[in-house]
């Protein structure tokens, strides 16, 4: 016996599984148009993100995305995870970027503040 066909197919264009997670970035458009900001992730796999911010960017666009990671290296360095891409999706304030690159750089430690 077969079953009817659902009304709602759906496909899923990701080859990538993505992961929920909620980072802080700051952001860099290349020429022509230069923008800088800073906004938050939705979600990422290990080719793209999905990110919001304030300013109106357009599929093309070339940028460069830089994460603060939330894991420490040897328990004690903090790592920023550097990505440059393009952004290929654009819907409202949410914007899918595709990795063209991406490294783990260390992040320089920040001095620590003793009250007086």
């Amino acid at each position: 016996m077969h079953s009817a066909p659902s009304r709602f197919t759906f496909s899923e264009r990701r080859r990538k599984t993505r992961y929920p997670i909620q980072l802080n970035v700051n952001y860099r458009t290349n020429a022509p148009i230069r923008l800088s900001g800073i906004g938050y992730t939705i979600d990422m796999s290990s080719s793209g993100l999905l990110f919001t911010c304030s300013h109106a960017l357009h599929p093309g666009m070339r940028m460069e995305v830089t994460l603060e990671w939330p894991s420490l290296l040897d328990s004690v360095i903090p790592l920023q995870l550097v990505t440059s891409g393009k952004i290929v999706r654009a819907d409202g304030n949410r914007f899918g970027m595709a990795f063209s690159i991406y490294q783990f750089r260390t992040m320089k430690r920040r001095p620590l503040v003793h009250a007086s």
